[in-house]
């Protein structure tokens, strides 16, 4: 077994400084995943990785455990993304990793740009007839819901990786684990994700968290959920 697998499985903790990469500790499963991460981190050359799956299943925690560990990393939000905005932020900040979350809300133009600096290792700019330029190697890591909206050729520099829902036990595990930050006691914490995972129907995390803030009590989450359920059913019939 190598030793990238022996510190992802916690056999070993202590690692050599050039086989250093993310443990992802906060994040629950998807081994295989954090193994192909662990490589991408460690490569000499780069390698972008697009996580695809739905809402709660982790992805974003990925690229959160990544810019907690690594200095040399920059985060973007396809929906607030610019052009010039992202131009500006590489010149300035050169990251090693890239880190693009909700890549598909971001712009035709600004998956242009972000396709040539991937092709080409190359950034440049023109304000005003004067035009900069710099060689820059960086790994993208981004997450998507889904591919629709990438542009195909950027689709193709990404080793695409489809995010699995997590099961029941896995949600439970994470439930449990995020609200003890809120001091949310286990018991209630399992109530919780039992009630949003078969009441609300929801997969998502984020659900168990919203819940849990607006129930005082346990004998009030039976009552947030059915509220929350309600609002749903109402949002899809006027959909």
């Amino acid at each position: 077994m190598d030793i990238l697998k022996q510190c992802l499985m916690g056999i070993i903790t202590k690692v050599p400084h050039d086989k250093r990469a993310s443990r992802f500790e906060e994040v629950i499963g998807h081994y295989g995943i954090k193994l192909i991460f662990a490589k991408a981190i460690l490569s000499k050359r780069p390698v972008h990785l697009l996580l695809v799956g739905p809402p709660g299943s982790a992805k974003t925690m990925f690229l959160t455990e990544i810019m907690r560990e690594h200095k040399g990393s920059y985060s973007v939000v396809g929906s607030n993304t610019t052009k010039a905005g992202l131009v500006n932020q590489l010149f300035e900040k050169r990251p090693k990793f890239l880190l693009i979350d909700e890549l598909e809300k971001m712009s035709m133009t600004d998956q242009n740009a972000l396709l040539h600096l991937m092709e080409t290792g190359i950034i440049s700019e023109t304000k005003i007839n004067k035009t900069r330029e710099m060689e820059l190697t960086s790994r993208v890591f981004a997450t998507a819901n889904s591919c629709e909206k990438i542009i195909k050729p950027l689709l193709s520099r990404f080793a695409i990786l489809e995010m699995p829902e997590y099961t029941f036990e896995e949600f439970s595990k994470i439930a449990v684990s995020k609200l003890r930050q809120e001091n949310v006691d286990v018991s209630t914490a399992k109530v919780i994700a039992e009630k949003v995972w078969n009441e609300l129907g929801s997969r998502d995390t984020r659900d168990v968290t919203k819940v849990a803030r607006l129930a005082d009590s346990i004998n009030e989450i039976h009552f947030v959920v059915k509220m929350l359920n309600k609002q749903q059913r109402t949002e899809r019939a006027n959909q």
